[in-house]
């Protein structure tokens, strides 16, 4: 199996990152061939153009080309050389689609349509994208399924670690709508002086920045930029409470990755989420942009330490469960045997 998407698009880059460590990748000697790249436009360019020459090679070798998959115009055209060397050397062809309320935008996309026509298979992140997909794309006729994104194990976060810290992370735009975070920190900075918002991430930065000092809030929210690496997990180890405000998402792998760290969530209902979200169990959740229920919702977390200590025991214990890489393995396994026909399943030969 060679898989294609974007190198470092955020969710798909740790949901590959994970998929590396998994049987399934060894087993089936996965090949990664990542195709985009979130830089200038002459890395881009060379990027895309080197994916293309080295499919040419490689494409053969295999019987399964998997696309990880999203509506943007750009990404498809990159992508569609690799597609056609595909349907040229008859290879199954799964598209892993990576967007969940964006499909409501696309049902016109013609070239969004004919590549996903061109699939043996079409994978959600979600059950909810897979219905809103059978009632929206009537005239797409493939075989679709749901397998959830594999989520990597990290140690247990000791209680004692855990700081009066709330933090979210993205690629700051008004998708993300860190300001819906802003204006519920400020109803209710005055009577928590001990916490502390942190913004880890690039993006519109500086513009929500400057939002923060207007409201007068510099003095207890810190903005990082990019963080990877041991910075990046120290915030992740320390903090009490993750925030989502997104209005639009596929499945967020950040939240699965703030159970994993023993955080209590607080979101909107967003993407994939309300498949597996427990309310009052495994996260709270209140309406998009609706920054006075999100205050009440922090301030409740907040003012209660055994709430939250509570329900990041059971979000860690959910997590390791739903979204163990072990169990997700499994499922891609069964789907990649379910895609081969018999006789070529039979005599599938793996590269030496």
């Amino acid at each position: 199996m060679v898989g294609s998407a974007r190198e470092s698009a955020g969710g798909v880059a740790t949901v590959i990152r994970v998929m590396e460590t998994m049987a399934m990748w060894k087993e089936h000697e996965c090949f990664w061939l990542g195709s985009q790249i979130q830089r200038g436009y002459a890395w881009k360019l060379w990027y895309a153009l080197k994916a293309n020459i080295i499919a040419l090679f490689i494409v053969w070798r295999y019987d399964i080309v998997h696309f990880h998959s999203v509506p943007d115009f750009n990404g498809l055209v990159i992508q569609l050389p690799i597609l056609l060397l595909a349907k040229l050397g008859r290879k199954k062809v799964v598209m892993h689609i990576h967007v969940g309320n964006q499909l409501r935008d696309n049902t016109g996309n013609k070239l969004y349509k004919w590549c996903l026509r061109r699939a043996d298979m079409l994978v959600f992140l979600a059950k909810r994208w897979e219905q809103l997909f059978l009632e929206l794309y009537t005239d797409v006729k493939v075989k679709t399924t749901v397998v959830y994104n594999p989520c990597e194990t990290v140690a247990v976060v000791p209680t004692e670690e855990k700081k009066p810290l709330i933090i979210m992370a993205a690629y700051f735009n008004d998708n993300k709508a860190p300001d819906v975070l802003l204006k519920a920190w400020k109803r209710i900075r005055t009577r928590h002086p001990e916490w502390r918002i942190a913004l880890l991430g690039n993006g519109e930065v500086e513009r929500f920045r400057g939002m923060a000092d207007e409201m007068g809030l510099s003095d207890s929210v810190s903005f990082t930029g990019y963080i990877v690496g041991e910075e990046r997990e120290r915030y992740f180890r320390e903090a009490s409470i993750y925030c989502m405000c997104s209005y639009q998402e596929g499945f967020p792998m950040i939240v699965l990755e703030a159970w994993m760290y023993g955080m209590t969530v607080v979101t909107t209902p967003v993407g994939g989420l309300p498949d597996v979200i427990e309310e009052g169990r495994n996260a709270l959740t209140f309406p998009f942009g609706d920054d006075a229920s999100l205050a009440e919702r922090l301030e409740t977390l907040m003012d209660n330490s055994e709430q939250r200590e509570q329900m990041a025991r059971y979000s860690r214990t959910f997590v390791e469960k739903t979204f163990a890489a072990e169990e997700i393995s499994k499922e891609w396994t069964r789907l990649y045997s379910s895609i081969l026909d018999t006789q070529k399943h039979a005599s599938y030969h793996k590269p030496t």
